[in-house]
């Protein structure tokens, strides 16, 4: 059933025609909206936008401080009679060639109205004495609307990668049953890294299109990028054997609970699964550090918390080639048992820099 999914996914994997089950029709829009840049005290608004963001994972609650006041990120909003209706930021990357758009939302009841086209021309024209930056970028999902945006128009997809998403429950994973000893891990350094992404014969088998995603952040595979991954949480390494693999894991607080990305580079089954027992570990340790933290001092623990507290929903990025048939043997062996969406994708498209 798990090879027939992959197959079925296989055949999805073709060039983007922007044309997909929701078409995206942006009419002209007689809404007066006005952009501003946003501050933490815009938080409720821009949740409220949508809810549902990443099907509840959404990681801008528990990083929207940290978004609005990175001084490399541009985080602006728009406000529709005093309400705001549309968000989105931008940051550089590739030592300043590429910016990339992120964390975009519009409400429901404005949506195909250009005001995220909008927007988005108006963040760029804050870039556009730049002479520097060359291309313009987004990352999202396979079947998004966006990607039927006239705005896609003139892009490229540059890398697409399947989404693996397993929800489980802490207590139901059997983690005195994991095999870690038969493969030795390494946590790079930024010169370990910086020598990795240099080596360009890694590139073709861990880095397709020399491309890598590190927390929903798509890089050129240049070790000039390094500084901008210590995003991730952890990142493993395992090399100078069949088995090397390289991967990043990122946690955040979503209202379904903990959400793990898990980015991961390399094919080799066992690898890929040792890989995923590794982050398995972290999630385990991230669950323990946070019961801990919301204990009483009388030593009580809220039930409706401890609750939230054990709900997992580890999500895996890996290459188009993988076969994650181990994968999903070795979690069921675990105690996860349940898959989602197997065969959604991440995606990142591509085009010239302009402001039209």
């Amino acid at each position: 059933m798990i090879r027939n999914a992959l197959q079925r996914f296989a055949t999805l994997t073709r060039p983007v025609k922007y044309s997909h089950d929701r078409h995206f029709c942006t009419r002209s829009s007689e809404v007066k909206v006005t952009f501003r840049k946003a501050t933490i005290n815009d938080y409720e608004g821009v949740m409220k936008i949508n809810e549902n963001v990443h099907r509840g994972r959404d990681y801008l609650p528990e990083g929207f401080h940290s978004t609005v006041t990175d001084p490399n990120l541009s985080a602006h909003l728009g406000e529709v009679d005093n309400r705001i209706m549309t968000f989105g930021c931008a940051r550089l990357l590739d030592g300043g060639r590429t910016l990339l758009f992120t964390g975009g939302r519009t409400h429901a009841s404005y949506r195909g109205q250009g005001l995220m086209a909008q927007l988005l021309h108006h963040i760029k024209s804050g870039y556009s004495s730049n002479k520097n930056i060359l291309y313009e970028m987004f990352e999202t999902e396979y079947g998004h609307p966006m990607l039927s945006h006239p705005y896609a128009q003139g892009s490229s997809m540059v890398l697409e990668r399947p989404i693996h998403c397993f929800p489980f429950r802490v207590n139901d994973l059997h983690l005195n049953q994991l095999p870690l000893d038969e493969i030795q891990f390494s946590i790079p350094t930024q010169h370990d890294l910086e020598r990795l992404l240099s080596d360009k014969q890694t590139h073709g088998y861990l880095f397709p299109g020399d491309r890598i995603v590190v927390n929903r952040i798509p890089f050129r595979a240049h070790p000039k990028n390094v500084p901008q991954m210590t995003t991730a949480d952890v990142c493993f390494h395992t090399g100078d054997s069949q088995h090397e693999c390289l991967s990043f894991g990122k946690s955040h607080s979503c209202k379904l609970g903990l959400a793990y990305n898990i980015d991961i580079y390399g094919d080799h089954p066992v690898g890929l699964t040792a890989h995923v027992y590794k982050h398995l570990q972290e999630i385990a340790h991230i669950v323990q550090m946070r019961r801990v933290h919301d204990k009483g001092e009388d030593g009580s623990h809220r039930e409706t918390q401890d609750e939230v507290d054990e709900r997992v929903h580890l999500l895996i990025f890996a290459s188009v080639s993988v076969d994650m048939s181990e994968v999903y043997e070795a979690l069921r062996t675990l105690g996860i048992n349940r898959v989602e969406w197997p065969v959604k994708a991440q995606v990142v498209i591509e085009r010239d820099f302009r402001v039209d």
